[in-house]
Parts: C-alpha cells; sequence; structure tokens
C-alpha cells in the first residue's frame, strides 16, 4: 500500500488537487490567528445562534441535541447532560450567541500557510466498491485534511483576544506523534491522511446516536466534529459557546483541523436564493446541505427531524437533482448532524488501518454496518 503522502500525491499529478482513542487533552482545541493575509468569505457581523439548552442531554436523540453512543461517550468520560458557560458572548437566559462579540482567533490563512502542498482533496464515486453491510458502491474521499478555506494562525499566539481561552486548557499527548502540548494554546496545524468510503446509495433505517469524534467531510476537504467540547473538569459544551474558534468556525484537535456549528458561512458557491448546495456528507453518505429550502427560507429545528436532517430534492455535486434525506447546517444547535439516519461502517467511514490515529483516533472499529 502506498504511504498517505504518496496517495495524495498522486492526486496531484492526476489534476484532482482542490486548491482527528481520546486522550486526557481537551477536545476544546481552537484555531488561531496571523500569517497569511485575506479573510473568511462572509461576515458574521450580526448573526445569533442558538446554543444548547443547559443540561440538554448527550445521549438521547432528540430535537435539539446530539447524541453519542454510550460506547464513545464512556471512553469520553461524557456526562449525561452538556452544560453551559456563561461567556461575553453567550446570553444564557435565552441560549442566544451573538457571533459579532466572539473574540475571534485571528489571522486568515490559507492552506499553504501550514504546508507547501496546500489544500488536496478529491471526492469520486466507484459504483463496484465494497463496503461491508451495504450494497455496492462507494463515495471515497481522499486529502489531507487542509482545506481550501482559509483557517486561523496555529499555535494560538499569545497577546490575542483568544489566547488566554486556550492556555487555560491542557494541552495532552497526540497519539499520532506522541508530543505532549504545554496548553492548549500550543497546538498547531498538520495536514494528514484524510481518506473516508460511505455508501454511494446510503437507505433511511434508524436514529442511531454518534460513535466518533467525526460526523462528515466537507466538500472543501476538511472534517466536522461532534458539537461537544469538555473542560479539564470533566464538564462538555457546545464548542461555540464555551471557545473563540476561528472566523469559519474551525479549530485543531491533536494538529487536525476541523470544523463546528456555523462552518457553512465559508463555503463557497452558496447563492443567495433556492436550496442550498450540498456543502458535504455524513459518515453514512447522506449529504450536508446549507440552510436554505427550496423557497429559499432558512429551515428552522421545529423543521427537521430528530438527527436535524429533512427528505426534499436537492442538486448533488455532479450537478443532477435527486429527492433524499438531507442533513442541513442551520443556526440552531446542533447545527448538522444531530444523529445518523443511516449505519456508519466507522472502519471504511475512518480511513485505513484498525486505529489509523489520523481519523480513528486510536479506537478499533468492525468492518461492518453498526448502529
Amino acid at each position: 500500500m502506498l504511504s498517505w503522502w504518496n496517495k495524495l500525491k498522486g492526486l496531484q499529478k492526476t489534476g484532482l488537487a482542490f486548491g482527528t482513542l481520546l486522550t486526557s487533552a481537551a477536545i476544546l482545541v481552537a484555531c488561531g490567528g496571523g500569517g497569511d493575509s485575506g479573510s473568511s468569505s462572509s461576515s458574521t457581523s450580526g448573526v445569533s445562534l442558538v446554543t444548547s439548552a443547559n443540561g440538554a442531554s448527550n445521549q438521547n436523540c432528540a430535537k435539539n441535541t446530539q447524541c453519542i453512543s454510550f460506547i464513545f461517550s464512556g471512553v469520553a468520560s461524557m456526562p449525561a447532560t452538556l452544560s453551559q458557560l456563561s461567556t461575553s458572548w453567550t446570553d444564557t437566559s435565552t441560549n442566544i450567541i451573538s457571533t459579532s462579540l466572539i473574540p475571534y482567533v485571528d489571522g486568515s490563512n490559507s492552506a499553504t500557510y501550514y504546508d507547501a502542498a496546500g489544500s488536496i482533496f478529491a471526492m469520486t464515486t466507484d459504483p463496484t466498491y465494497a463496503i461491508n453491510g451495504f450494497p455496492a458502491g462507494a463515495r471515497i474521499f481522499i486529502g489531507n485534511g487542509l482545506p481550501s478555506t482559509q483557517m486561523g494562525t496555529f499555535p494560538v499566539q499569545s497577546g490575542t483576544a483568544a489566547y488566554s481561552y486556550y492556555a487555560a486548557l491542557p494541552g495532552g499527548t497526540n497519539p499520532a506523534t506522541g508530543q505532549t502540548y504545554s496548553s492548549a494554546a500550543a497546538i498547531g496545524i498538520s495536514p494528514y491522511l484524510l481518506e473516508s468510503r460511505v455508501p454511494l446509495n446510503p437507505v433511511v433505517s434508524g436514529s442511531y446516536p454518534i460513535n466518533s469524534l467525526i460526523v462528515g467531510v466537507t466538500l472543501t476537504g476538511a472534517v466536522w466534529h461532534i458539537e461537544k467540547a469538555n473542560d479539564s473538569s470533566g464538564n462538555y459544551y457546545n464548542p461555540i459557546n464555551a471557545l473563540p474558534l476561528d472566523q469559519c468556525f474551525g479549530h485543531p484537535y491533536n494538529q487536525q483541523y476541523h470544523l463546528h456549528g456555523y462552518s457553512w458561512k465559508c463555503f463557497p458557491n452558496q447563492g443567495t436564493t433556492g436550496q442550498s448546495p450540498v456543502f458535504g456528507f455524513a459518515l453514512d453518505g447522506f449529504p450536508i446541505t446549507g440552510p436554505r429550502a427550496a423557497d429559499g427560507h432558512e429551515y428552522t429545528n421545529d423543521e427537521l427531524d430528530i438527527c436535524h436532517g429533512t427528505t426534499s430534492e436537492i442538486t448533488m455535486p455532479d450537478g443532477t437533482t435527486k429527492t433524499t434525506y438531507h442533513y442541513v447546517l442551520n443556526k440552531e444547535y446542533p447545527y448538522s448532524v444531530g444523529c445518523f439516519r443511516g449505519k456508519v461502517n466507522y472502519a471504511k467511514a475512518l480511513g485505513p488501518g484498525l486505529t489509523n490515529t489520523g481519523m480513528k483516533e486510536g479506537f478499533i472499529y468492525p468492518d461492518a454496518a453498526q448502529p
């Protein structure tokens, strides 16, 4: 088997280049500032987000929650409910986050700031590839984990507005490299092998708790993580409530950049009317779209099911239209995937190898469809 770097170099040669076992480290590991010039693709001025309610369940699949499997939550020592912090940008009496008040991590860096190769990413489909537990057919993503959108500067720089939030958190040890960080502020961003295979023709079969950090892959070459973040005392929060992220609502965990919540504001080609485009795919194979319905209005959680999705006609990345279930990125917690509506083969969706620390984080997943 080719090394992961050789796989990525192969993508570059074919012209397909497009431009995270939980440790004791807190998942609250932020995105940085400084570096390249530039700006995010849209402003956060005046936008309000709805955060998770204090005491919302971490385990029950229901509207306005994100449910985590008992296996994953047990390993992560995740309590039964989420807590809420009274940060300067969060009104705990209304559960409203004012994005204009967030002290974002400074910087707007292209991927070349972190690696000379820049962002490498390709999505292909193989109608004959067999994923155990599903009919033949796979959607395949391969990249280096660095998105084509801009990122903050990491490590977080001393003296910036976001620094004190991260310097107060333990850095932990990266299972992929053995490196121990003095604090969360010391963690940077590095490329890694992003390799994911998900069902090409997923089927709605239930409402299944999430059993991994990663919930989906973006078409810009990064991943979405669960909307959970822990502190050194074992409390868990909505990441956007607890920490300032970068302007695209991303940050690194164990050097691996990933997105949260309001990330869709930085996706390109969103348009202004009609159905939002597909921005990526969840691990069960269903698309993840932006917030607008066919008539142009933004979906609210009341209009979505317990997994934060709906069924409608959408335009797929290849330009075809399809009536399908899809998750919706909107402004209300959990923002993206609340639970999986289809089964997941985590062994294939989270990269090669038994424990692949780039995506599986040291977990060993069976090569089978899982609830």
